[in-house]
């Protein structure tokens, strides 16, 4: 964490929810989750702390899709697996897309400031779940 980082109870009880998730959060749910350690905190409240986080690094905002954004607690260049059945988002890291990356600004001259690639298809359980239902 950046040593100038302003870690107010607000902003440590939104890192705590999304550090005790087993997935990415959206806002919603790290607000509901929040609420349960701080009943008094206001939506405003959860919204400024994760823009705060994010523009400090500390955390990483995800869009797939036209659903809300998602938080991550990683922060290093990782991609997503989205199942689209499910929903499940699993962080994954493609080792060679850097390469792929520089080529594409070399060949468009495009100023590539971040990138993440999104696979999207069905997880190992809804796999599962649809060859047992005969799909």
């Amino acid at each position: 964490m950046p040593s100038d980082l302003r870690l107010t109870p607000q902003r440590a009880a939104i890192l705590r929810a999304i550090d005790s998730a087993d997935r990415h959060l959206p806002a919603t749910e790290i607000y509901d989750r929040v609420r349960g350690e701080l009943p008094e905190i206001a939506y405003a409240t959860i919204y400024n702390g994760l823009a705060y986080l994010r523009d400090n690094g500390v955390i990483q905002e995800v869009h797939l899709h036209e659903g809300p954004a998602l938080y991550d607690r990683r922060t290093d260049r990782h991609d997503h697996l989205v199942c689209h059945t499910c929903g499940r988002v699993t962080d994954y890291r493609l080792t060679d897309v850097e390469t792929a990356s520089a080529r594409v600004a070399r060949e468009t001259g495009f100023w590539i400031e971040r990138f993440q690639v999104i696979f999207e298809g069905l997880c190992p359980e809804c796999q599962e779940s649809t060859e047992a239902n005969g799909g």
